[in-house]
């Protein structure tokens, strides 16, 4: 590598340089050049940021910017003073004790003058109100989704049915939400589909099959 850069000539070198910048520049874009990680946790009605400063790394102050958009920002808290250090790796939490219900919360940061994490981070946050499950939206016309509590990413399945109790899907997810799209369970009935239903139920069971929650959404699509 060494003998083929000495061989080109000033504006290779230029254009060189330029590319592996740009190739570097799109390698850190997941977060940031003086972080070794950028992650979240949910925590029951909390979302726990946390993320580690590389070691010879430092900062002057650290915002803590939040999103339901992924524009518009805000700062929902900062830490003071220099950040990281030059002898070892250093990790640091923030809290954030009130996200935005029913939205996914866009979380970046802004570390002094060495800019801003990118991409931000998501956080899908709905509040449960005492139930195990929520449909977002419901109605439905297109396309929705059924999250519930799945703490640990362990398998479970949905059952659907219409409102007269055929069953018409079966879903499987490990994460903490069920993508439901109505021209698919419109284009799996039978030629005795009853076009007039408008609500369907649903149960949520584990890989065993015990129920963790059922509900119901309509449609409004037809």
């Amino acid at each position: 590598m060494r003998a083929i850069y000495l061989g080109l000539n000033m504006m290779q070198k230029y254009l060189l340089f330029t590319i592996l910048f740009l190739l570097t520049k799109n390698g850190l874009a997941q977060s940031h050049y003086l972080l070794s990680n950028f992650y979240a946790l949910k925590d029951n009605s909390r979302v726990i940021l946390q993320w580690t400063i590389k070691r010879g790394s430092t900062c002057i102050g650290t915002a803590i910017l939040r999103s339901t958009d992924n524009v518009h920002f805000e700062v929902i808290g900062e830490i003071q003073g220099i950040c990281g250090s030059s002898d070892f790796a250093q990790s640091y939490n923030f809290t954030d004790e009130n996200p935005v219900k029913n939205k996914t919360n866009y979380y970046i940061l802004e570390l002094g003058f060495s800019g801003k994490t990118e991409p931000s981070l998501p956080v899908a946050y709905f509040d449960f109100s005492g139930h195990k499950s929520k449909v977002i939206p419901n109605p439905m016309k297109e396309l929705g989704y059924i999250y519930f509590e799945n703490p640990n990413n362990v398998i479970h399945h949905l059952h659907i049915f219409d409102s007269h109790g055929k069953y018409v899907f079966k879903g499987k997810s490990e994460t903490e939400y069920f993508t439901v799209s109505l021209s698919e369970l419109e284009s799996i009935e039978t030629a005795s589909f009853n076009f007039n239903t408008t609500k369907y139920y649903y149960i949520i069971t584990d890989d065993s099959g015990v129920r963790l929650t059922s509900g119901f959404f309509l449609d409004v699509g037809n």
